[in-house]
């Protein structure tokens, strides 16, 4: 019994198998996101350059601008340090949204 059984008894002729290529390795090219997405000028902003205003428990507010006084600097700029510290520990997916929109409210501003 040298009979094939299956479909190999109905194929004569069998296709040769493709010639295997490898994929070339391309040259990857480190992504980061930037380090400083609240970015602020050098100098002071003064209060026509900071419309906005939050509410924060007293005791907070309290621990912020104790952390400003030993730090010597203003209140916005040891909230900023703190959000900045904050969007440094999400994923990168949470990151690149908070990153559109900043670059939103810059354009629309």
């Amino acid at each position: 019994m040298t009979e094939e059984i299956g479909l190999g008894a109905f194929r004569k002729k069998r296709t040769e198998r493709p010639e295997n290529i490898t994929p070339e390795i391309a040259d990857e090219t480190p992504r980061t996101m930037p380090e400083d997405l609240l970015k602020l000028p050098n100098k002071r902003l003064t209060s026509k350059e900071l419309p906005k205003s939050i509410r924060l428990p007293l005791n907070t507010h309290t621990a912020i601008s104790t952390i400003a006084t030993l730090q010597s600097k203003k209140i916005y700029e040891v909230i900023n340090d703190i959000v900045e510290e904050y969007i440094s520990e999400l994923p990168i997916a949470e990151k690149k949204i908070i990153k559109s929109s900043i670059e939103t409210v810059e354009k629309n501003n």
